[in-house]
């Protein structure tokens, strides 16, 4: 891999770019409007865009929080306040400490994914979502592979919306969730992937994700690059209207 950014480019004369009809289903008008701005724009660089299917992507937000929860269940099991990390000050015995060290050492998100995941690992629940879920991951990867078939990368929105502003769905992680739908498969699939900012919609940033077969890295910086010196660099992002 080159050491400096100057090292990294990329022709975009006939690279392949793959656009996944699931990606835009429910994406705001002005983010899809974004995104096929930057789509026009490498096409007239010499990229040809490939309409491709990836159907597993409406069930990546359950796969992966099960297994994300899963894992997190799992790692985070050994911060009970004997070796590792946070222990709590004031506690009558070990069980206490257990429980006080683990009660005010983890926030509220990260207590909701330990305890998500150590129902899905638990006797009688592990078939039906753990085992499932690393089944759908086998799928999900086979999908990524046979699209990589027809094209080099692979273009989607980061997020469904804009930027929200910090804190404003702290409160709804249900919502919070959501705004990971056009991600989390990438993550599933173990792929390499990268966001770049392409415009605003009413003052707050919207992102374009690069999708890489696995070992892609410096081809998906070599194109993010090139994009931004058409753009004339980060400083001049063009609004959405």
């Amino acid at each position: 891999y080159p050491k400096t950014a100057e090292g990294l480019g990329y022709d975009l004369a006939g690279l392949r770019i793959g656009v996944p009809k699931e990606f835009y289903k429910h994406v705001d008008v002005a983010v899809g409007a974004a995104i096929w701005q930057v789509i026009r724009t490498l096409e007239a660089r010499g990229a040809k865009v490939v309409n491709i299917s990836l159907p597993s992507t409406e069930y990546g937000l359950s796969a992966y929080y099960i297994i994300s929860s899963a894992e997190a269940s799992s790692n985070l099991s050994r911060f009970d306040g004997v070796k590792y990390g946070f222990r709590a000050e004031n506690y009558t015995d070990l069980n206490d400490m257990y429980e006080k060290t683990r009660s005010e050492g983890f926030g509220d998100e990260v207590k909701r994914r330990i305890m998500l995941g150590t129902f899905v690992l638990s006797s009688g629940y592990y078939d039906a979502y753990y085992k499932k879920a690393k089944l759908f991951q086998q799928k999900v990867r086979a999908e990524y592979d046979e699209a990589f078939k027809q094209c080099d990368v692979i273009v989607t929105p980061t997020a469904p919306t804009a930027a929200f502003k910090i804190g404003e769905n702290v409160h709804d992680p249900l919502k919070m969730y959501a705004s990971d739908i056009c991600t989390i498969t990438v993550n599933i699939a173990g792929l390499p992937a990268l966001s770049l900012p392409i415009g605003m919609d009413h003052e707050m940033p919207v992102g374009m994700q690069l999708i890489g077969p696995h070992f892609s890295e410096e081809k998906l910086l070599g194109i993010a690059k090139e994009f931004e010196t058409l753009r004339g660099g980060l400083c001049k992002v063009a609004t959405v209207v």
